[in-house]
């Protein structure tokens, strides 16, 4: 009877949650199954078994499974592995690559392979699957702004694919998100497809307000001859040059140059830039466009700086007048027994010393000989500011050494009057208010390098967000912008205990070449990372790295140290740790500041110094009465000392405090749980106001 019952109540419960019993089993196969209670790494060995597995259904399948397993290389291997498909199974093969690339953090693979899976698709597919998938558009905008940078900088065989590659992101651009932007990205493009809006298109509508002329002439020559005599690292001569500087707010940019390029370091005050609304001077430092040479600036000097034998013959030759100097460099190069490398330098060392004397006959014919690709970054500004040349001639062979030096010299020549792409950047020196930064690189300059980093700084600045700190990595890489655009996503996917993606984003940045305090940054959330991923031998390892550095050591993340020293039993260290911090107390707040003293006293008790951990633990109950845990927690291991040393009333006395002001149950239970065991102990009560006093006789 009992079991009748029970199965007609279950066909019942079935019955109401769509499941007849005769069916149930029925109605999914145990692949639907499975995916249904995303047990994906069994879905995809059930894919694999299939006697069809290497049907384009099934690949698909298989590479669908492990971008839901967070395993894009997977997913590509899978792909790539695969012959192309046709019609709709090759686009759903390259959408999912564009995918897995993106899952990567590669967005330019991913916006190609997008782009090569719309030819598959019709024009309403392509719509909704582009804004169905998140933050394409911002994605889609970014990949072609810096694949167009890189085609700016391009002057080798590869430039016309590059070309071909921009076309076809861009109309996919304007077919899917047909705005503003689309159509001046299609005619700065291609600007001889569209005369009829030719002049419409390629004009600002209104010219920001410029002090004219913030660098004349002559003192583009003067920054050129500074430059020359950089590259031979006479600062003090180069500084000489750069003083002569008729407007006081182009001196101050070019010292601060001069002074990067002695030291690695950018000026720390940049009000003058702001003063003057020079939103693009101020950008080139608050971005630290010269970010990858902080570490060393030795390509920027002619010659190896290391090297003993060539200071020595430099240092020889610069204390002559510049006649004989020319003259022994002559007769060097007219040596049958030099190398071809040696000859280069001192061809090289003529031009630098011809073109810092302000000797042009010379300088010209020595630089129109030169193989520019010899030069040092110096020297190569210098000549293109001094003779006017075209910068594709002073650019790298190698796409991806020119691709970086490419903003450099655009940005730096710019401030040196010589504004390399007037049809689509704001001249370097355009002055005009913050709150017009938005129209300038948005609507104007949509293009410009330097207006959309100070743009998104300022966004940043005022509001940071995960999402801007993700396209400013991308786009600015190659900043320090961009590098602490990196920390901060790194900061916040450990943060979030996201630590694979915290990873990825610490692992994209070249820590030997950081700064000290973004090292220190770098630094800590790598300790932090790694104490949540249990690797605690290896964060040992990195907090002591950041000792080492000798900056500032985030308070959590020592403190979090400390109490990994006294899980190790390595009290004494966790101590000077625990210490360090006391001392910085006044920085902490109160929570943080009650906190160190408990495991000050802990660290203390577990040495078997009770006197200096009750000295902890009473002053931590006195000091700080409303941070409620800290204080009764530290007032029962106070009463615990005190009961062991058969001093119960004061035991009880602070234990009373801790059964009325406990918020857990728990705690009240366990002071209370002690007061009897004291009463146990010390028999009848006694008089509480009469003196505990004995006379033993």
């Amino acid at each position: 009877m009992k079991s009748r019952i029970a199965f007609s109540l279950l066909t019942v419960f079935l019955a109401l949650t769509g499941l007849n019993p005769a069916f149930a089993a029925e109605k999914q196969s145990f692949q639907e199954w499975l995916e249904h209670y995303r047990a994906w790494d069994r879905l995809e060995k059930q894919y694999a078994q299939e006697s069809a597995a290497d049907t384009p259904e099934a690949v698909l399948k298989r590479a669908q499974v492990y971008l839901n397993l967070n395993s894009p290389a997977k997913t590509l291997e899978i792909i790539e592995m695969t012959p192309a498909f046709t019609g709709k199974d090759e686009a759903d093969r390259l959408w999912l690559g564009g995918q897995a690339h993106r899952g990567l953090g590669d967005l330019t693979k991913a916006v190609l392979w997008y782009t090569q899976a719309t030819k598959f698709m019709a024009d309403d597919e392509i719509r909704a699957r582009f804004k169905g998938e998140p933050a394409l558009e911002t994605i889609w905008h970014d990949v072609w702004v810096k694949m167009y940078w890189s085609y700016l900088a391009n002057h080798t065989l590869s430039r016309d694919s590059q070309k071909e590659a921009l076309d076809m992101i861009m109309v996919v651009g304007r077919k899917v998100w047909s705005n503003d932007f689309w159509n001046k990205a299609n005619f700065i493009i291609n600007p001889d497809m569209l005369p009829s809006a030719s002049t419409a298109a390629k004009a600002p509508a209104e010219a920001p307000a410029t002090t004219a002329p913030m660098v004349p002439p002559a003192d583009t020559q003067l920054i050129a001859q500074a430059l020359a005599a950089a590259s031979l690292e006479k600062f003090d001569e180069a500084a000489g040059y750069v003083a002569k500087l008729s407007n006081e707010t182009v001196r101050t940019f070019w010292t601060a140059v001069l002074y990067f390029l002695d030291s690695g370091n950018t000026p720390e005050k940049l009000d003058v830039f702001l003063e003057g609304n020079y939103l693009k001077a101020h950008a080139f430092w608050a971005g630290n466009v010269l970010a990858p040479y902080s570490k060393s600036r030795s390509d920027w000097f002619l010659g190896n700086p290391d090297s003993a034998a060539w200071t020595k013959f430099r240092n020889n030759i610069l204390t002559m007048a510049p006649a004989d100097a020319e003259k022994a460099i002559d007769n060097e190069l007219g040596s049958m027994l030099i190398s071809e490398q040696t000859a280069a330098l001192l061809r090289n060392f003529k031009l630098a010393l011809s073109l810092a004397n302000g000797n042009t006959q010379v300088a010209t014919t020595t630089w129109n000989s030169t193989d520019k690709n010899t030069l040092p970054i110096c020297l190569r500004l210098a000549g293109l500011l001094a003779f006017k040349d075209n910068l594709n001639k002073i650019l790298p062979d190698k796409p991806a050494e020119a691709f970086a030096l490419y903003p450099v010299l655009t940005a730096l020549s710019g401030a040196a009057g010589e504004d390399i792409l007037p049809e689509t950047e704001a001249p370097f020196w355009t002055a005009a208010p913050a709150n017009q930064l938005q129209a300038l690189s948005a609507e104007q300059y949509p293009l410009d390098r330097l207006l959309l980093l100070a743009y998104w700084q300022q966004r940043f600045a005022a509001e940071p967000s995960v999402g801007l700190a993700k396209r400013a990595a991308y786009l600015f890489d190659d900043s320090s912008f961009g590098i602490r655009s990196l920390i901060y996503l790194a900061d916040d996917a450990v943060k979030a205990k996201d630590l694979q993606l915290g990873a990825l984003y610490l692992n994209r940045i070249d820590e030997p070449a950081l700064p000290p305090e973004l090292r220190m940054a770098w630094l800590d959330i790598k300790t932090r990372l790694e104490l949540d991923a249990g690797h605690q031998g290896q964060a040992l390892e990195t907090y002591q790295e950041m000792a080492k550095t000798g900056e500032p050591v985030p308070v959590m993340t020592r403190l979090r140290m400390a109490l990994l020293y006294q899980q190790r039993r390595e009290y004494e260290t966790a101590q000077k740790e625990l210490l360090a911090l006391w001392d910085a107390r006044a920085t902490m707040p109160t929570a943080l500041q009650a906190e160190t003293l408990f495991w000050l006293g802990e660290g203390e008790q577990a040495m078997r110094n009770p006197d200096k951990a009750l000295d902890y633990y009473l002053k931590l109950a006195w000091q700080y009465p409303e941070e409620n845990i800290w204080c009764l927690t530290a007032m029962y291991r106070a009463s615990l000392i005190y009961e062991k040393r058969g001093k119960y009333e004061t035991a009880k006395r602070l234990l009373g405090t801790v059964v009325r002001n406990a918020s857990r149950k728990e705690q009240r239970v366990a002071a209370q749980a002690r007061i009897d065991a004291i009463d146990k102990k010390m028999g009848a009560e006694k008089d509480e106001d009469k003196s505990t006093l004995v006379y033993p006789f």
